[in-house]
């Protein structure tokens, strides 16, 4: 099963890579961009598979679930040349001076040949050309850097209208994170019971503590109480209420044990005598008498699936927006050093998705459906995210500048600077997928 999962998890991720890096690399075309490679994995290069006619590169890398494509223009060419002041040339004075002839030095204070100039002046010559992705006005840098996100989008969205048009059910109940969204596939325990997925049927639960009055008397775990003094029980509030305005008096509880042999789990009611402490408690946990309806489902037509696959998938992106957002608080701002600990252990990517999906697998091919379009979704958040490196931060970059040059006729961040941000936070990228992956190594290991 771990073999299969990591096979459906390549797949799973694979796909997902392959389809919002080949929007990046329409979009690129689409707007004369040239495309210089189209990489599957992540470097060092394993292969080079082809080159098609626009001189795009199609290569295989070593390290999988990931991929890229490299644009012109991504990364400026700049060249640590000097003049014979000793001062760092920038490119356009550097363009000017190779014209006249002037010496240029390298870092070494040795004058650069004519034959470097030469490949100078072509890769300056390419910063200038209109191929080039930064000569491009701002609002098609934005759509070819938001191309690949918005893929991950329509996946998820496609995946979705596909379940609710077949049918689909909720794959669980969200009972961790509060909000009023409309979420279908996980609801919250107040739409379960409001859409029929959980049904109250009246009486309630009990959990004794061990050795208390409720354990002494006789109720054990998922005892069903009916009545208590012939008074019908139907929530938790019934029996806290009864019992709390009798401390030191006798009770007449009427249950039904709980029988994990029972059909339903449940045998004939009995009844027996507890009498509360004098501060009206029999130290039992109380939970409401809920069940789940296993024929509940969604089945809609085709318009209405293509309308609840796009709401449900705008849905579970605000969703992950929220995590994120208590994720963060409970690592950096935590009420309990206990709060922080849990937070971590919840990040997970990618090993602990494979381990997942592993355990998944016998939930069925749906269920698979689900979770992969959960992934493509969280993929889309996490690429939106202001981090440089990622294309949030790409677009907000984009943007600023492009209002900035429009109003001063100059950027606010040279592309350099920019290039040296990108690098710095893509090794701290790499950096904090390590720490992941040992966290989801121990977890696996623990477990």
């Amino acid at each position: 099963m771990i073999f299969l999962g990591i096979i459906v998890a390549i797949l799973m991720f694979s796909i997902i890579v392959i389809l919002h890096e080949f929007w990046h690399f329409s979009a690129a075309r689409i707007f004369g961009v040239r495309v210089e490679e189209f990489g599957l994995g992540i470097p060092p290069r394993a292969k080079k598979l082809f080159t098609d006619k626009k001189w795009t590169l199609f290569s295989l890398n070593w390290l999988p679930l990931w991929g890229f494509v490299k644009l012109t223009g991504e990364a400026p060419h700049t060249f640590n040349v000097y003049d014979a002041k000793w001062k760092l040339y920038n490119n356009e004075n550097l363009e000017n001076d190779i014209q006249s002839w002037t010496p240029i030095f390298d870092k070494d204070k040795n004058e650069v040949p004519d034959y470097y100039k030469n490949e100078i002046l072509l890769k300056l010559k390419e910063n200038s050309a209109d191929y080039n992705l930064a000569n491009k006005s701002a609002w098609k840098q934005a759509i070819i850097i938001l191309a690949g996100v918005f893929m991950n989008f329509l996946l998820a969205w496609v995946i979705f209208s596909i379940l609710f048009f077949v049918w689909v059910k909720p794959i669980g109940v969200n009972d961790k994170i509060q909000t009023d969204y409309d979420l279908k596939l996980i609801p919250t325990y107040e739409q379960s019971l409001e859409i029929g997925l959980l049904q109250k049927n009246g009486w309630v639960l009990l959990q004794p503590v061990e050795n208390s009055i409720a354990a002494k008397a006789g109720l054990s775990i998922w005892d069903n109480v009916i009545k208590v003094n012939d008074l019908q029980i139907n929530s938790a509030q019934d029996i806290i209420k009864i019992i709390s305005s009798h401390p030191g008096k006798e009770l007449n509880i009427t249950y039904i044990p709980y029988c994990e042999t029972c059909e339903n789990n449940v045998t004939e009611e009995k009844t027996l005598i507890l009498t509360p402490s004098n501060e009206g408690k029999i130290w039992a946990f109380i939970s409401e008498n809920i069940s789940l309806n296993t024929d509940f489902q969604y089945q809609y037509t085709l318009s209405d699936s293509i309308k609840y696959g796009f709401s449900e998938t705008y849905y579970q992106t605000l969703l992950t927006f929220k995590w994120i957002w208590i994720l963060i608080k409970k690592i950096f701002n935590p009420e309990t050093p206990q709060e922080r600990q849990e937070a971590i252990e919840q990040v997970s990517w990618p090993i602990g998705i494979v381990d997942f999906i592993s355990n998944s697998l016998s939930e069925g091919i749906k269920f698979i459906l689900i979770i992969w379009a959960i992934i493509s979704i969280n993929l889309w958040v996490f690429n939106l995210l202001p981090i440089p490196a990622l294309d949030g931060w790409r677009f907000i970059f984009i943007t600023i500048n492009g209002w900035i040059q429009k109003l001063f006729w100059k950027k606010a961040i040279s592309q350099q600077v920019e290039n040296y941000i990108h690098v710095g936070f893509f090794i701290f990228l790499i950096a904090l997928s390590i720490l992941i992956a040992y966290n989801d190594i121990s977890k696996i290991i623990n477990q």
